[in-house]
Formats: C-alpha cells, structure tokens, sequence
C-alpha cells in the first residue's frame, strides 16, 4: 500500500497546496453544462499528474506501471471535477463525496495494475497496520506522516470553511464591515466611516497555524499546552465576541479546528511511534 500512500499524498497536494484561488475561478469561469471541455480543470488535472510523477520519482516508484496507473487517474480526476458542478447537494456532501471519490477511485486504479492489496485482503491488512504488525520503513513513514500533516492543516481548513459557508457564518472582518456600514453619521457634515476592508483569508491562515501548533503539541504529548492556546486565542477576540455573530463564528469555528486538529495529531504521533 506504499504506492498507494505515494498517490494520495499527491492528489492532496495537487488538491489543497497547489491549486491557488485563480485556478479555481478559472474552473468555474470554463463550467458550461454542454461543454464537456474545461481548461481548469485540465490544468489542475495536469498539476495533479505532474505532483504524482515527482513524488514516485522522488520515493523510487516511478515505473511503467505507476505511470500508466498515473494518467488513467489524470482522467479519472478531470471526469470527477467535470461532473462535480452537476451534483444536487450541499457543500459539505459535496466536499466529502468528491474526497471519498478520488480515493477510492486511485485505489481500484492501483488495484487494476496490481499495484494495491486485493480488496479481499484489505480488511486484514488494515487490522494489521492497526496492531502496529506490519514492518514500515522510514520514508514510508514520511509518506503517512505528510497524509496526516495535509489533513491537520489544509484539508480541515478546506472543510471548516465549506461548513461555515454551508452555515452561512461570515468571518470576522465581514461582520465588523457591516457594523461600518450601520453605523450613521453624528452630524450633517461629519464624513462617513472608512470602509474596512475585508481580509476573509487572515482567519485560514490562523487556522493552519493553530492546527499546526495542536498538532505539535499532540506529537509532543504536551496536553496542558491546548488549554492555553484556546485561551490566547479567546483573549485576542475578546472584543469581537460582544458580536452574537462573531461569538457563533468563533465557538463553532475553534471547536472544528480543536476536534480535527487533536485527531490527526493523535495520529500523526502513532504514525511517528510506530
């Protein structure tokens, strides 16, 4: 299952660290329902085939079987990211069902090549790896460890922001912009307020630290250290949470990104003790 690790960490570089936010506009910009072709989505798709080439370089996998096994899931992905936009759901289903597809669907791939377990060897497998039974090399290690590190960090920032939308709970620069806006002027010739301007992306990036900082401390077993990060960061908003909208913001927001990021660490830390 190494090659297997080797092509998911790929496709989630390829997913959450290589596509910039004007690779998915031009996606969306391209979408037109009687038009099977869409450049976007080509090129994420050649982004994710070139990442799955360097990283089988890199790990020494990279042979006429990977490669093959590489472009038939180059078309796969351009065929579930197509399709994507016709899915009757809400943003969360969606988000899940296309993660869970892609998965699946480099696993059947591999399969096909005989480069993966037989499914009906899989579940043993699993219970194996989970029993800590089977022998695991130090760059497979660094493969698992970086899967879990993608999820700690941007996977879950992905998710978190797709529920809050889904939610419909706006960041806190959207909120203090409103309160701008209704605030009127003391007097007749008193100039209005300065608009704020909105900085949507400072909350993610918060995120990703807090995450990485959860993570650390999870791999370190300093516990105690979450209780005093959740604090720093409720101290910085206090202001903000007199806001009921940025106070559900928050809670709901802090309590995703804790749940997610104790769970990977936890398992980032098994990995690395394995």
């Amino acid at each position: 299952m190494r090659i297997y690790a080797i092509f998911v960490l790929a496709h989630l570089l390829a997913d959450f660290l290589f596509q910039p936010d004007n690779l998915i506009r031009l996606k969306q910009i391209n979408h037109k329902k009687s038009r099977f072709w869409n450049k976007g989505i080509f090129w994420h798709s050649l982004i994710h085939l070139g990442t799955t080439f360097l990283l089988l370089l890199v790990f020494g996998e990279l042979r006429v079987e990977t490669m093959l096994a590489a472009l038939c899931i180059f078309v796969c992905h351009y065929l579930i990211d197509r399709f994507k936009f016709l899915w009757k759901m809400n943003e969360i289903g969606k988000f899940i069902l296309d993660q869970l597809l892609h998965f699946v669907i480099i696993y059947v791939i591999l399969w096909a090549f005989q480069l993966a377990v037989p499914a009906q060897s899989l579940p043993a497998y699993i219970v194996a790896f989970g029993q800590k039974a089977l022998p695991l090399s130090l760059s497979s290690k660094i493969i698992l460890v970086g899967i879990v590190l993608m999820h700690l960090i941007w996977v879950s920032g992905q998710l978190i922001k797709v529920i809050m939308n889904t939610l419909q709970l706006r960041p806190f620069e959207e909120n203090i912009a409103d309160l701008s806006k209704e605030a009127s002027p003391l007097a007749e010739n008193t100039p209005p307020l300065s608009p704020v301007k909105k900085e949507p992306q400072t909350g993610l990036y918060i995120g990703w630290v807090e995450r990485a900082l959860i993570g650390i401390l999870m791999v370190m077993g300093i516990y105690t250290g979450l209780a005093l990060l959740a604090t720093l960061k409720t101290l910085a908003r206090f202001k903000q949470l007199e806001k009921r909208a940025n106070a559900e913001y928050f809670i709901l927001g802090t309590l995703l990104s804790i749940l997610l990021g104790v769970s990977f660490g936890a398992l980032m830390r098994w990995i690395i003790h394995y």
